[in-house]
């Protein structure tokens, strides 16, 4: 059996990040349901629901919780995509187009805002900051990787 998912290090350390500095609050509404596959078998859905800049971002895995902190109505994107793809996204090493182009994200909604997404995490500087935490965390995660084979 598998340990943790890569993602189930990375969501919650992006969460902390937010909630430490607000100016990092991204100007994007949206309600991005992520689907984090292992071999191509669902394995986590995370909540990422984004209301602007002045409303906290919440990053859970708990739908009841993101849909109970929807403070209006906002779009809702559903994106799936391999564990080591996020991790490959979020540090900058696939993005977001090319992964949608070859088949190794899906998107169902709106596309431009599922782009946006991307976005966020440039703007905020989450890939050096996604970086530095795999740096601190590097043994964790190694252990990660090779538990896929």
């Amino acid at each position: 059996m598998s340990g943790p998912l890569i993602s189930d290090l990375m969501l919650p350390e992006l969460e902390r990040q937010l909630l430490e500095d607000p100016e990092l609050w991204p100007n994007v509404k949206g309600l991005f349901i992520i689907t984090v596959a292992k071999r191509r078998k669902p394995a986590a859905v995370w909540y990422l629901l984004l209301q602007g800049t002045d409303i906290q971002p919440v990053i859970t895995s708990d739908e009841k919780k993101a849909r109970a902190a929807a403070k209006t109505k906002v779009k809702v994107v559903k994106i799936q995509i391999e564990d080591s793809d996020l991790l490959n996204f979020i540090t900058g090493g696939l993005t977001g187009v090319k992964a949608y182009m070859v088949g190794r994200i899906k998107v169902r909604g709106d596309l431009l805002l599922a782009q946006k997404l991307e976005e966020v995490f440039e703007k905020a500087g989450g890939r050096d900051r996604a970086l530095e935490f795999i740096k601190k965390n590097e043994k964790l995660l190694v252990s990660q990787k090779s538990s896929k084979f």
